[in-house]
């Protein structure tokens, strides 16, 4: 009988452990992976129209022709403020509103733009394969707006890499509690059993 109960607080320390990274360990079916229209219209090269491509995608594939940076659209009618080889920064005479749907229309048919509404400004960052990182659109609440536009940079790329390394060795550190402790517990009642 106690056999039993030993293997019923052992299943309950794994479901203890295991319980919070459910949803990390479901992943999605490969299926669920939306393809992504390039190319959008028929040309000489390629007389059949739009073709499929799957994954991340670089965004001047699929923004409409105009003005760009790195990839990223840029608003026409603009001054632009500051330009170095990581950023480009440009102001507009036109409400943030209106700067805000005009991105949101150049960026529709890209699926790797993630908006984050700030309180301080609209974060648009690319989650793809293009060369730019993100499109900042303040919210001055002013006839102004300014956009900046940030080059994806090593230190950037190196601090998300940190991070999962690091937790990596969180989980690790968890689970090695986790079993540590059950292993105390066992210990415990098979000392118990033998006397």
């Amino acid at each position: 009988m106690k056999k039993h109960g030993i293997g019923l607080i052992a299943l309950a320390t794994m479901v203890f452990v295991l319980a919070p990274a459910w949803p990390v360990l479901q992943a999605a079916p490969e299926s669920t992976v939306e393809p992504v229209q390039t190319n959008l219209t028929a040309t000489p090269e390629s007389p059949t129209g739009p073709r499929k491509v799957r994954g991340p995608v670089d965004s001047s594939l699929v923004i409409p022709k105009g003005p760009q940076w790195l990839g990223a659209p840029i608003m026409p009618g603009g001054t632009t403020l500051k330009q170095d080889s990581g950023r480009l920064i440009t102001e507009y005479n036109l409400p943030y509103k209106q700067v805000l749907t005009w991105y949101q229309g150049a960026l529709k048919d890209y699926p790797d733009a993630r908006y984050r509404d700030w309180e301080e400004e609209m974060y648009i960052e690319d989650q793809g394969g293009s060369k730019w990182h993100s499109i900042n659109i303040s919210k001055t609440g002013g006839p102004k707006t300014t956009v900046t536009i940030v080059k994806d940079n090593w230190t950037w790329i190196m601090a998300t890499l940190f991070i999962r390394f690091a937790g990596v060795f969180v989980v690790l550190l968890v689970l090695w509690l986790g079993l540590n402790i059950s292993g105390l517990i066992m210990r415990r009642f098979i000392k118990e059993e033998i006397k």
